[in-house]
């Protein structure tokens, strides 16, 4: 029997199915053994959990039940109907006999609030405020003529609107999974009474709509891919990019984009604007991890979303410690046994680390 047991936790019990199974396949490369649970299955009262157990041998999951595991690798989304599992995830993620790989990153609000006054990284955060009031949103469009709004908390471009003022009208752009919607406001009593019930459901961020397109006019960003490897230190694994449709304003892949191999992107520049971007990038990749784990908790991985704008400047648009693998697999494929054996390999350091720690 495996020492060590590796938790995979999902809000559904088969979301990732492919990506989990394909790491449980790997597990005894390390004597670690592999289950599957979601929050729900917990047993409040016995703390005995209803999940799945793979089984190395027929390379399937059994049904089981088992306790808490050892180490818990967190692969949960929350979306409106799975609020309910993140106090339960909270929970866990206090329980003493339990390690997490990683254990997440807050809100984009607080997230731009700890690193805008970090000197190597602030310059690359676009300037961000907290929406108070539709009067707040007016005046930025009264000065800049357009801006962005997001939710304080979101994924995948959901509920990402641009706004723009021309004359009289107010045009709001907005993704609904691949489709582009637009509406058209013809007065400010108007506009003003769809975005306060807008701003009251949710907090939303404010930006300004950066020019994030490439010479044909498709939106598209650069997704740096990070991970701890087995001896703890973060690597970059790769880099892709992601590109939207013509009149689009999102590239994520949910919205509707499609991969790049990013060397092949990169043919597109000169030789001066590849080795200015590169060195963005490097400064980036060495510097932001450690910042975060410094400021709050230990990561395992991170998806870093990099604007690359018609005037060359660089900016971090989102980061993510949940990132999705879409991007890299269909990008580098020579990369996905990597990719599946990583949550196991730095489980391995972890339960490594934790023995040495032990008293002789």
């Amino acid at each position: 029997m495996a020492h060590v047991t590796l938790g995979l936790l999902t809000v559904t019990s088969k979301h990732e199915h492919h990506y989990l199974t394909e790491t449980a396949k790997m597990s005894k490369l390390y004597d670690i053994e592999c289950v599957r649970f979601t929050p729900g299955a917990i047993d409040p009262k016995t703390l005995r959990i209803d999940g799945e157990r793979f089984c190395t041998k027929s390379e399937e999951w059994q049904t089981d039940n088992f306790s808490i595991p050892d180490y818990i690798y967190d692969r949960c989304f929350y979306n409106r109907k799975a609020k309910k599992e993140k106090p339960i995830v909270d929970w866990l993620k206090n329980y003493p006999k339990t390690t997490f790989l990683g254990y997440g990153l807050p809100d984009k609000w607080t997230l731009y609030q700890s690193l805008k006054s970090d000197s190597t990284i602030g310059c690359y955060l676009p300037a961000t405020t907290l929406v108070q009031s539709p009067n707040q949103i007016l005046a930025h469009l009264r000065s800049h003529s357009n801006c962005l709004i997001k939710p304080r908390n979101g994924s995948r471009g959901v509920g990402i609107l641009a706004i723009q003022l021309a004359s009289n009208t107010i045009k709001v752009t907005y993704h609904k999974g691949r489709d582009k919607k637009t509406k058209n406001f013809h007065s400010i009593k108007e506009f003003n009474i769809w975005i306060e019930k807008l701003i009251a459901q949710n907090d939303y961020l404010l930006q300004p709509l950066l020019q994030l397109n490439d010479k044909q006019s498709f939106p598209f960003d650069i997704r740096l891919f990070m991970q701890k490897n087995g001896n703890g230190q973060w690597e970059l694994v790769e880099k892709g990019i992601r590109k939207g449709y013509k009149g689009s304003f999102l590239s994520n892949l949910y919205s509707g984009g499609e991969t790049i191999n990013y060397s092949e992107w990169c043919l597109s520049l000169s030789n001066k604007q590849k080795t200015l971007l590169e060195d963005n990038l490097q400064t980036i990749v060495s510097q932001l991890p450690h910042i975060l784990e410094n400021r709050f908790q230990r990561l395992f991985e991170i998806g870093i979303d990099i604007g690359y704008a018609q005037d060359e400047s660089v900016w971090i648009l989102d980061i993510n410690s949940k990132p999705g693998r879409k991007t890299i697999l269909t990008t580098s494929p020579h990369l996905s046994n990597r990719l599946y054996e990583a949550p196991l390999a730095y489980c391995h350091y972890l339960s490594q680390q934790s023995l040495l720690k032990e008293p002789n």
